[in-house]
């Protein structure tokens, strides 16, 4: 039996939004708010692992491929790893979160970022301490045509920044954001928890060094990995159905109740 209901068709239609490979753990800043690096401490994502995460993303549908950290430009096989996505997703969108530090101290990894990346996302605040690094970079990225999304944490960039950087952006075209610092806790009220968030209705996907793997880029914590890239089943899990928040849901700046108690399965054509 073949059904053909618009429901149908949204759920056997569902791509993930987005892909995120955490490359390293390592950074060249150390800011008190991040969840994602170790600074100097951190490790990279083997070379044979990250071909490994390609190949599983292949059997997967989905429209953007992000390379992070930690700080990924930090990665000693940065520029290899962005080529290697590159020829084996020639024709996803490709984009780049970093601090920009490393790309306005260094040719070499500056021109493989646009060789290789149609978007550059940069994290710019008082945190990272990069005014100077991101005004110079951004001009470059933009004449390239590269699309440029600065973002500023909230909590961490003195107001004087934040009008800088608004400036920057508005000059060369690129992109300014502003958040909070998602799920710390900074005194905020606790969030009350309906449906899931619709986050997790967007199916984004972060894989991390070790292949721990969370269908939310705010749930870092190994408690709440849902399963592995080395799981057999690997390609099942990331749309098989969800019914739990995450513990870093009740104080996360990002819940939205998506009025759904139930992360759905993505349905194979043939019923």
């Amino acid at each position: 039996m073949q059904l053909n209901t618009p429901q149908v068709q949204t759920l056997q239609a569902r791509t993930l939004k987005t892909a995120k490979i955490k490359i390293t753990t390592k950074c060249n800043r150390s800011c008190d708010f991040c969840i994602f690096a170790e600074g100097g401490q951190g490790v990279n994502m083997p070379l044979e692992t990250f071909r490994t995460v390609l190949d599983k993303l292949a059997q997967l549908p989905f429209q953007q491929l992000h390379i992070n950290g930690g700080e990924p430009t930090v990665h000693r096989d940065f520029a290899e790893l962005s080529r290697l996505a590159h020829e084996r997703f020639p024709d996803r969108v490709r984009v780049l979160g970093t601090n920009a530090i490393t790309l306005a101290r260094n040719t070499r990894l500056l021109e493989a970022s646009l060789a290789h990346y149609d978007q550059v996302l940069i994290g710019s605040d008082d945190e990272h301490e990069n005014y100077d690094e991101v005004a110079a970079v951004v001009p470059t990225l933009r004449a390239a045509g590269r699309t440029v999304v600065v973002n500023s944490v909230l909590e961490a960039t003195d107001p004087k920044h934040l009008a800088r950087l608004a400036d920057l952006c508005e000059e060369n075209g690129a992109i300014h954001v502003t958040n909070n610092v998602h799920h710390i806790d900074v005194g905020q009220p606790k969030n009350v928890l309906g449906g899931l968030c619709d986050r997790y209705l967007d199916q984004h996907l972060m894989i991390e060094v070790d292949g721990d793997c969370y269908r939310c880029f705010n749930a870092m914590a190994k408690y709440d990995s849902e399963f592995s890239l080395w799981d057999a089943d690997f390609a099942e899990k990331v749309f098989a159905p969800r019914a739990q928040h995450y513990k870093f849901c009740l104080k996360c700046h990002e819940y939205r109740d998506s009025g759904e108690p139930v992360l759905p399965a993505r349905l194979s054509p043939a019923l």
